[in-house]
């Protein structure tokens, strides 16, 4: 899944990219060994994972951050969000796109399996259309296969104007 995001940047000759949350950096540092990025901000609410981040990908810059409330979107310039495996965990997952800028590219992944932290999941791409279709331009969402029974759906869109 990461080379597929990092393809999707790399061809769309992104330089800056925000992630929203980024986790412990692997991420970070796959994507400065496979694209041309310049600059990565990447938004966590864990200090934990942003103190590990920041060992891991000295690159990057990392920021400790509640995606629902973050002002993070108008204050780093971006060409790209990357939002993966996160709006499963949030109940207001409409406020964290919510804050995506409008007219961005944004790349985010949602799975198709329940697990204890998941506030939803999705069995299809049609629900994962269904529930984010309005919140973006140009929306196309892909089913990439983690194992025989898990997949990740792919949203690949562009942030528009619409309410959260």
């Amino acid at each position: 899944l990461w080379s597929v995001l990092a393809d999707r940047i790399r061809n769309a000759e992104a330089k800056r990219v925000l992630d929203i949350g980024c986790g412990p950096g692997q991420f970070a540092s796959c994507l400065f060994g496979l694209t041309d990025i310049q600059e990565y901000t990447g938004l966590d609410f864990s200090t934990q994972a942003v103190e590990m981040a920041k060992r891991v990908c000295s690159k990057g810059r990392f920021v400790v951050g509640d995606a629902t409330t973050t002002t993070i979107h108008h204050e780093v310039p971006h060409d790209v969000v990357v939002c993966t495996e996160v709006l499963e965990h949030v109940p207001t997952d409409h406020a964290v796109i919510g804050r995506f800028k409008t007219g961005v590219r944004c790349l985010c992944t949602v799975p198709n399996f329940p697990y204890h932290s998941h506030v939803r999941h999705f069995n299809s791409a049609s629900e994962v259309m269904d529930r984010y279709g309005h919140l973006f331009d140009r929306l196309d969402v892909w089913a990439m296969r983690a194992n025989v029974n898990h997949y990740y759906f792919l949203l690949d869109g562009v942030r528009n104007a619409n309410a959260s």
